[in-house]
C-alpha cells in the first residue's frame, strides 16, 4: 500500500510538470532569481561513480500489437491533462519549415519527447513516462531502422522534461528538471521554491550517471533546451509562455541572461548549416518557430505554424528537432486528443 501511495505521489508531480507544457496561457512575469543562490557546480563532467547511479528500472512490457507501447493501457493517475493522456508523434522536413506527419503514435502515455540520432545511425527518443508500467520517471524508445520499428525501456534518471546533447567525446548528456515539492505538491503559482535543472552522462544512452551540482535554478523553471552556438552553450527555460535564456562556457555552469520570448516557450533550438538559429516552441497557433542572431538575443517569430493544431487535438506541444542524417530533419512532439476521458485505445 505504501509503495502504491509513493507511486501515485511521484506521478502526480510528473503530471503537474507535463500539464504545464500544454498550449501556453498568459501568466504574470516571474522575476528570475539571482544565480548567486545556486549551489557550486563542477567545471568538468563528473566522473561516473556507482554511488551516484540509481538502480535501473526494468524494461516496459510491450506486445507485438503495440510496438514500443505498454501492453496494457492504464492511466497512472486520472489527471485529464497529464502525461497519461499524451501521445508522442514524429514529423519530417527537408528544410525545417514545412513538416509532414502520418500521425502514427510512437510512444503512448508519454510526454515531453526528446529525439536524437546517434553517429551509428540509431535513434533514441526520451519522454516522461505516463504509464503505470515501468513508471514514474523517463522512458526511452530506440530504433535501428530509421523509425520503422521501435523498442523501449525505462531510463535511470529521476526527473522530468528531458533534453539531450551529443558531446564531442561521443557521450550523451541529458538535462532534466528536478522538482523541490517533496510529498506535498503546492497549488500552481503558489510555490516560491526553485526548480533545478540537473544533468547526467551516458555512453550508451540508456544507463546514466548523475552529475553533481545544479546547472540552473529558478521558480517554476521547466523544459530546458540546450544548444552549442560557436564556443558557448545556451539554455532556454520556460515559465508558462515565457522563454528565458542562460549562457555557459562549459555546459555545466549557466548564468541567466534574460527574457527572449514572451508569447511561447517549451522550445527546441537548432543551428542549421546556413547559420540560421531557429527555435521551435509551443505557441498560440500550435508549434511555431522563431529565429535569433545569437543565442541570447530576442526571438523573431516566423509567420505561420510549423505544426498547426488539429481540431481533434486538445494540445500540440513539446517539439524536439534533430537532423536525420540524410540532409533532412525529424521533429518529435506530443499531442493530446481533444476528447480526453480515458487513455486512447
Amino acid at each position: 500500500m505504501k509503495r502504491l501511495f509513493t507511486l501515485v505521489v511521484l506521478l502526480t508531480l510528473l503530471s503537474l510538470a507535463c500539464s504545464l507544457t500544454g498550449t501556453p496561457t498568459p501568466t504574470a512575469e516571474i522575476p528570475p532569481p539571482a544565480t548567486a543562490t545556486q549551489p557550486p557546480v563542477p567545471t568538468e563532467a563528473a566522473a561516473p561513480t556507482a554511488a551516484t547511479r540509481p538502480a535501473l528500472p526494468p524494461p516496459v512490457p510491450t506486445s507485438s500489437e503495440r510496438p514500443c507501447l505498454p501492453a496494457e493501457k492504464s492511466p497512472a493517475i486520472p489527471d485529464p491533462n497529464g502525461p497519461s493522456f499524451h501521445q508522442v508523434f514524429i514529423a519530417t522536413s527537408s528544410d525545417g519549415l514545412t513538416w509532414q506527419t502520418n500521425n502514427q503514435v510512437v510512444i503512448d502515455q508519454a510526454s515531453v519527447p526528446e529525439a536524437v540520432r546517434l553517429p551509428d545511425g540509431r535513434w533514441l527518443m526520451y519522454a516522461v513516462n505516463g504509464s503505470t508500467l515501468g513508471g514514474p520517471g523517463l522512458v526511452y524508445a530506440e530504433s535501428q531502422d530509421e523509425g520503422q520499428t521501435w523498442t523501449c525501456g525505462t531510463v535511470n534518471v529521476p526527473g522530468a522534461d528531458p533534453d539531450v546533447v551529443l558531446l564531442p567525446d561521443g557521450r550523451i548528456r541529458i538535462y532534466y528538471i528536478e522538482f523541490p515539492f517533496g510529498p506535498h505538491p503546492p497549488q500552481p503559482g503558489t510555490t516560491t521554491e526553485p526548480n533545478r535543472v540537473k544533468s547526467a552522462i551516458s555512453s550508451d544512452g540508456k544507463n546514466f550517471t548523475l552529475e553533481e551540482g545544479t546547472r540552473l535554478e529558478g521558480v517554476q523553471y521547466t523544459d530546458p533546451d540546450v544548444i552549442l552556438v560557436g564556443s558557448e552553450w545556451y539554455m532556454y527555460v520556460s515559465t508558462g509562455e515565457k522563454a528565458w535564456a542562460a549562457r555557459s562556457s562549459d555546459g555545466l555552469n549557466f548564468t541567466l541572461i534574460g527574457l527572449v520570448n514572451g508569447t511561447g516557450a517549451v522550445s527546441s533550438s537548432y543551428l542549421f548549416p546556413d547559420g540560421t538559429l531557429r527555435h521551435y516552441y509551443c505557441g498560440r497557433e500550435g508549434i511555431q518557430s522563431a529565429t535569433s542572431t545569437g543565442g541570447g538575443d530576442i526571438w523573431r517569430t516566423e509567420p505561420g505554424a510549423r505544426i498547426a493544431r488539429d481540431p481533434s487535438w486538445k494540445i500540440v506541444c513539446d517539439p524536439s528537432v534533430a537532423p536525420d542524417g540524410h540532409g533532412g530533419y525529424w521533429m518529435a512532439y506530443k499531442i493530446q486528443p481533444a476528447d480526453t476521458t480515458a487513455p486512447s485505445p
